[in-house]
């Protein structure tokens, strides 16, 4: 697999989930941290494609933006 085929790519406009993001173009990097923010177009250059570099969790339980939203209730372990 080559470098370009595991980048995906986003546009602006989309609510594609907490990650980084980075312009294609000029290489500006926009973070998001919420499920429902919107990705705007570069503020540098006005770009409205990025790499998408989403955020990754240790909780194997949590797989889909909705459970970024509402994770699952964590396992009670006994003591």
């Amino acid at each position: 697999m080559t470098e370009t085929e595991a980048t995906k790519q986003t546009k602006a406009g989309e609510k594609p989930g907490p990650g980084r993001y980075i312009c294609v173009d000029c290489g500006r990097e926009i973070r998001l941290d919420k499920v429902d923010e919107d990705l705007v177009r570069c503020p540098t250059c006005a770009c409205e494609t990025y790499n998408c570099f989403p955020m990754t969790h240790i909780r194997p339980d949590i797989k889909t933006v909705e459970d970024v939203a509402h994770p699952p209730e964590r396992k009670k372990y006994k003591k």
